[in-house]
């Protein structure tokens, strides 16, 4: 979980803020918040992107 990051530690390109899907096990559970790299497309979520996967997941078990 990341509030905010403003450069990608891998490429050193500067993150976007967007929303990205979560994929578990070849299946996409839903887009949620989170920075981006345009360059590389490493994805860190966001406490609220994070909080709201967390919330998908336990509504489906």
């Amino acid at each position: 979980m990341i509030n905010n990051i403003e450069v990608c530690p891998h490429c050193s390109k500067k993150m976007e803020l967007k929303t990205a899907p979560y994929n578990d096990n070849g299946k996409t559970l839903g887009n949620f918040e989170a920075y981006v790299c345009p360059s590389c497309g490493r994805v860190f979520y966001t406490d609220n992107g994070y909080k709201e996967l967390t919330k998908h997941i336990m509504k489906k078990k």
